[in-house]
């Protein structure tokens, strides 16, 4: 059986609740005490960057990713 594959305009797609198990996997392999204390949630931080474009946008803008706008157009039908 051939596994599916989750593109770019799918990522809201994903359960929240998948994103939090992958976070754990995350912690867990750095050997940190927690995901999420006072000013740090990693879980917070995936999940907005999954399911929410304006906030990956942002977050992306933080980091100096330069957005794609033809990708944008295409997978979000944005201008």
């Amino acid at each position: 059986m051939e596994k599916y594959l989750i593109h770019s305009n799918e990522l809201h797609l994903i359960d929240a609740e998948k994103i939090h198990q992958a976070v754990e996997k995350l912690v867990e392999s750095l050997d940190l005490a927690a995901g999420s204390t006072t000013n740090f949630n990693l879980y917070q931080v995936v999940e907005n960057y999954f399911k929410n474009l304006e906030k990956r946008r942002k977050i992306n803008h933080v980091l100096g990713i330069k957005e794609d706008r033809y990708e944008l157009a295409e997978d979000f039908g944005i201008k």
